[in-house]
């Protein structure tokens, strides 16, 4: 099956996962004030990042044993499903509890869709092909914050949720009318104890970092410390389990990971708080706010589009993400120091982007097929974690400076706090980013190895050696 064919069947599953991740942001205020959600309207967004985090392991698992169909029909069901409960709740925690639903499902969206590329396309090629995923991207990033704003400002803000059901369902048909010959899987027994144990833990470290949490700490880390000796346990007593060491020791598989968390740890605090700044504190529409995070959006299509296409013609990418760190850091910094605002979004934005592409081919390259599912959902789950610790670290560092408002008046969101004040609490925020693109700046340099790509989809001798040492 020809690649075109491959990417135009998985586009929409991509298109569902990007869309959902910005069209949320911008109506965020509203949905606020209208379920008196209060401080507590992070949750709209930590819910589905949480419990899309937590299960992507267990679909990168389930689809190496039963195969890419099944379980990307799994996902997008379940992610409908979420979205119908989102649509129709009357208040914030049936709101959350849907979120979760719905990030069940979603986990598995974009994580899947690209171990179907990964199948189809080597690591060196899948560059030329980068144009459409960005384009897929591009769409649905772009008009993400736009519609968000409008369905909010002049329909309701549950449009949000009900646009999935149409996109989902074309999905289906074309997910299951050209991907049939990907339903193959192994004989193999589901280490489901595993599975149930890395999906506390997941949940247990976001809640940890979470300030909303009404958990003391002391609980969360020993059920914790608790719950990763078990699973440390269970892991060597299953002959197949569900997080294999053996991925953790291909060439620069770890630092990848590491290094996409980091990516959206960025790229989520911008998207997520930045709104909230020029709504909350600048007296912004969420349509107005929609329009400029448009560039941020643009940028991070523009240098994943340039980065793969970099990458397939030169088969360099160490370079393309030191670079983008570079940009990052810039960026943060111009908003910490609040000038040019928008420059500073397309900074960010570029340099992100960047990274996009130069960390997925290091991964696709060193994993073995039968390890594929599994080890792109790791890399998705890096992903996804990142973004949701990104919100819960930026939440932190904000109430640092302003306080955290209960009862009554809490209604209104933070728009009734002097701008001087919200400025502080946004200025901090920006300021634990700018350490954290150093961070990853400095780590990239340091740790992350060149290496020549694949340029097939056979499995990479490098991966035979690092299987046979064990």
């Amino acid at each position: 099956m020809s690649p075109k064919t491959i990417f135009s069947s998985v586009a929409l599953v991509i298109a569902l996962g990007s869309l959902e991740k910005s069209i949320v942001t911008t109506p965020l205020p509203i949905i606020g004030e209208e379920l008196g959600a209060g401080q507590a309207l992070t949750w709209v967004v930590t819910a589905y990042l949480l419990a899309a985090t937590a299960v992507l392991p267990v679909y990168g698992k389930l689809s190496d044993i039963f195969g890419r169909v099944k379980m990307l029909n799994i996902s997008v069901v379940l992610f409908l499903l979420g979205s119908v409960a989102c649509a129709i709740a009357q208040d914030l925690p049936t709101l959350v509890s849907a979120r979760v639903l719905q990030g069940i499902g979603g986990g598995g969206l974009i994580a899947l869709a690209f171990t179907v590329i990964a199948d189809c396309i080597p690591a060196r090629e899948v560059g030329k092909y980068q144009g459409y995923i960005s384009a897929v991207y591009a769409a649905s990033s772009i008009a993400g914050p736009l519609l968000g704003g409008f369905f909010a400002e002049y329909l309701s803000w549950r449009w949000v949720f009900w646009i999935n059901l149409p996109l989902g369902a074309l999905a289906i048909w074309m997910i299951n009318t050209n991907l049939k010959h990907l339903s193959k899987g192994r004989d193999s027994r589901f280490d489901w104890a595993g599975a149930g144990l890395l999906m506390t833990i997941t949940t247990l470290l976001l809640l940890l970092m979470s300030p909303d949490i009404m958990i003391s700490q002391i609980t969360l880390i020993a059920a914790l410390a608790i719950s990763i000796v078990l699973f440390a346990i269970v892991e060597k007593r299953v002959v197949d389990p569900i997080l294999p060491m053996r991925i953790f020791r291909l060439p620069g598989y770890l630092i990848s990971v590491l290094l996409i968390m980091c990516s959206q740890l960025l790229m989520f605090a911008v998207l997520v708080y930045l709104p909230l700044q020029m709504q909350w504190q600048h007296g912004m529409t969420a349509s107005s706010s929609g329009l400029i995070m448009m560039v941020f959006m643009m940028s991070i299509t523009s240098g994943a589009y340039l980065g793969g296409k970099r990458i397939a013609k030169t088969g360099f990418y160490k370079s393309l993400v030191v670079f983008g760190f570079v940009m990052s850091v810039i960026a943060v910094y111009m908003l910490y120091q609040g000038v040019m605002m928008t420059v500073a979004l397309a900074f960010a934005g570029a340099g992100l982007g960047l990274t996009l592409p130069s960390l997925n081919v290091v991964v696709q390259n060193v994993l073995p097929p039968q390890d594929r599912g599994i080890g792109l959902s790791m890399f998705g789950y890096g992903r996804e974690f990142g973004g949701a610790l990104g919100v819960a670290f930026c939440a932190a560092l904000f109430h640092l400076k302003v306080p955290v408002l209960v009862g009554e008046g809490s209604a209104d969101g933070l728009s009734q706090f002097d701008s001087i004040v919200l400025a502080e609490g946004f200025t901090m925020t920006y300021g634990g980013l700018v350490v954290v693109a150093i961070v990853s700046l400095l780590v990239t340099i340091t740790c992350l190895k060149a290496q020549p790509l694949s340029s097939d989809v056979a499995k990479p001798k490098r991966a035979y050696k690092s299987e046979q040492a064990e």
